[in-house]
């Protein structure tokens, strides 16, 4: 039987390394888009470390909330919130070429280095 913990872990490393590679490939869109992967997962490898079955959501402050954290900082939830917005807009884009633009090269290095940040800090927390 595959340990789901060990499972979303090596998903959610996965998803960061995407990240990163897309990064550095420019494509600033799918680095977002693969962030954002990446902290929902390794928030669900929380929630399973719980012994509980993580939801199909992608809502990063409700799975935080579900992988009971205590003293989530305020900038890491204004961050979720954050991420979560932007993840939609790569999703469901009203205007791509818009959308495009507003993720340049600085833009995607800040949210990819908060994104290992955060991630850093919660696959510590996972018992």
């Amino acid at each position: 039987m595959v340990d789901k913990v060990s499972n979303w872990l090596k998903i959610a490393k996965y998803d960061l390394k995407s990240a990163a590679d897309s990064h550095k490939c420019q494509n600033y869109l799918t680095c977002i888009e693969k962030c954002h992967n990446s902290l929902e997962k390794i928030l669900k490898a929380m929630i399973a470390s719980h012994h509980e079955v993580p939801a199909k959501i992608h809502a990063l402050l409700k799975l935080s909330s579900e992988a009971v954290i205590e003293n989530l900082q305020k900038d890491i939830q204004k961050f979720f919130d954050e991420l979560d917005t932007l993840y939609m807009n790569t999703r469901y884009p009203d205007d791509f070429e818009i959308l495009e633009a507003s993720i340049d090269e600085g833009e995607s290095a800040r949210i990819l280095k908060e994104t290992k940040r955060v991630f850093a800090w919660l696959e510590k927390k996972i018992k």
